[in-house]
């Protein structure tokens, strides 16, 4: 494949903005990918900054995603609070240490929400 501006030059890379082929007198790195002309470099760089305020604004890649204690606390204190209703149920009075456990495991979930929210106000 040949330059799309010089047909007797090899084309060594594909401009990311126009799809065309340049060589490498035509080539121009954006820091976003490559360019064949200056318009396009420009191009490059307003959809890289719009990209970038699109994420900010819907909160994309902006910050790290949720640690799997977050889930994994609050599905145990889920069980454990089901088994207790169950037991509570089948069984003359009510089972406090499994709802004790379950309450445990609710507050550690919400702790480690917190810790995440908290170390991500940077993000």
């Amino acid at each position: 494949m040949n330059c799309f501006r010089h047909r007797d030059e090899p084309a060594i890379a594909i401009c990311k903005h126009c799809g065309k082929a340049a060589c490498e007198t035509c080539c121009e790195d954006s820091g976003q990918g490559i360019a064949c002309s200056l318009d396009c470099l420009l191009e490059l760089q307003e959809e890289h900054l719009l990209q970038n305020r699109i994420k900010q604004s819907l909160g994309v890649g902006t910050r790290p995603p949720m640690p799997a204690s977050v889930s994994t606390y609050f599905f145990f204190g889920l069980i454990l609070s089901v088994t207790g209703v169950y037991l509570t149920m089948t069984r003359p009075g009510i089972d406090f240490l499994t709802f004790a456990m379950a309450a445990v495991f609710f507050v550690m979930s919400l702790a480690a929400f917190k810790r995440y929210r908290d170390d991500c106000t940077t993000c």
